[in-house]
């Protein structure tokens, strides 16, 4: 009898508790949600943070918050939101900056990105372009390997940051060519682009994003881009690997994760939220005005991709030298 009773207690429980926690997964979102944005406001990254919010504020019927939480080299913004409750209301859109490269250069990350975050989805790339001025008498990437294998060390590659894709994109691209050139870190895009455009440094590199305008404006030229397959906004511009160096596909992708153990339901949800707005003609064309490539895609397995990836990088900051400031 007393098996009998516990038995029905908590099949009563149960139904109690699972209609309850249904209950509450159906009518989500029951308030507003907050994504949270690793870098500055006005800048790519918080764009399209901007344009996310908006239109998951309008598939899902509830305000969505930007709230903009750089430092640490997004490592700030990442670890509030691992440590955030898994109900759905807290959000991170951000890059492989975020996912990766820090573990290969930090061994103290506030945070696991494989075990710490359930992706929603992965929305968009962002190109990163191997550029010199308008004037280098180097016109493409055979002659620039050519000047570097003739002389190790003298020739110079810029990037906007340590350990910033820029500055993983150019080591990446030294390893692949067997080339020696002497890195220039930069604090940032801006002022590294304006010494290319005066002839301060030779080569660089940064996203189609930064070359755009002096594209535009006949300031600086393209040698090659560093995904594995041509950009929309570069289509003259070739892939490294189309040129000899067909291990070369690395882009800055960006992605939306919630803290791990969010209810399936609602991370469900969310991502269907995400794939109708990236698909949209209207959503595709804001971001490309920020260099942003569209392209939803979920992640069947997170912590193996995270861990590949963070391996592949690792390895490559061993070979380049690369060391957190």
């Amino acid at each position: 009898m007393i098996r009998m009773f516990l038995a029905a207690a908590l099949a009563s429980s149960c139904v109690v508790g699972c209609a309850s926690i249904a209950t509450a997964q159906g009518s989500y979102p029951e308030k507003s949600l907050q994504l949270i944005v690793p870098y500055p406001a006005g800048g790519a990254g918080d764009v399209v943070g901007r344009i996310i919010a908006g239109e998951l504020e309008t598939r899902l019927g509830k305000p969505v918050i930007v709230l903009n939480r750089p430092g640490g080299g997004t490592t700030i913004a990442a670890k509030e939101v691992a440590n955030a409750a898994p109900d759905g209301y807290t959000l991170l859109t951000s890059s492989n900056s975020t996912f990766t490269l820090q573990h290969a250069v930090k061994e103290n990350v506030p945070y696991d990105s494989g075990r710490d975050f359930e992706p929603i989805a992965q929305t968009g790339t962002l190109t990163m372009v191997l550029v010199t001025h308008r004037d280098s008498p180097i016109k493409d990437v055979a002659a620039l390997v050519a000047a570097a294998k003739a002389s190790p060390d003298k020739l110079s590659l810029a990037s906007f940051g340590v350990a910033t894709i820029s500055h993983f994109a150019g080591e990446l691209f030294k390893s692949s060519a067997g080339i020696k050139m002497l890195h220039l870190p930069y604090k940032g895009s801006a002022p590294a682009m304006n010494d290319l455009i005066g002839k301060h440094i030779e080569y660089h590199v940064d996203t189609v994003i930064a070359i755009r305008p002096q594209l535009e404006a006949g300031t600086v030229r393209p040698l090659a881009v560093f995904s594995a397959k041509r950009s929309q906004f570069l289509p003259d511009v070739p892939t490294l690997a189309e040129l000899g160096y067909p291990n070369i596909d690395l882009v800055s992708w960006g992605t939306v994760v919630a803290p791990k153990g969010i209810p399936p339901a609602i991370r469900d949800r969310l991502a269907s939220a995400l794939e109708e707005a990236i698909a949209s003609p209207s959503v595709i064309e804001r971001f490309k005005k920020v260099g942003y490539e569209a392209g939803f895609k979920r992640y069947p397995d997170w912590p193996g991709f995270i861990a590949k990836e963070t391996a592949e990088m690792k390895e490559l900051a061993r070979k380049g030298g690369i060391k957190e400031e």
